[in-house]
C-alpha cells in the first residue's frame, strides 16, 4: 500500500510546518532575550551563580531554536 498524500493534505501539512518553524523562531528569541536578562541579573549577583548559568543555557537554547528555524526554512525554500 503507497503512503500518497492528496495536494490538499500536503499543503495543509506544509502550512502546519510553517506555523510551526515561526512560532519557533519567535519563541528562540524570547529564550534568548530571558536568557540575556538572567545572566545580566547572574552578574549582578554573584552569590547565586545558578542564575548565571540557567541565563547561559537559556541564551544558548534560544540562539539554537532561531540557528534550527533558519537552516529549516532554507531548506524547505530550496524544495520550492
Amino acid at each position: 500500500m503507497t503512503n500518497k498524500l492528496s495536494s490538499l493534505e500536503a499543503s495543509r501539512r506544509e502550512n502546519h510546518f510553517k506555523r510551526i518553524i515561526r512560532y519557533r523562531s519567535i519563541f528562540g528569541w524570547v529564550f534568548s532575550g530571558v536568557g540575556f536578562v538572567l545572566f545580566i541579573v547572574g552578574l549582578k549577583n554573584l552569590q547565586n551563580p545558578l542564575v548565571l548559568i540557567n541565563g547561559l543555557l537559556f541564551f544558548g537554547y534560544g540562539l539554537f531554536m532561531v540557528w534550527q528555524t533558519k537552516k529549516a526554512k532554507e531548506k524547505m525554500d530550496a524544495n520550492l
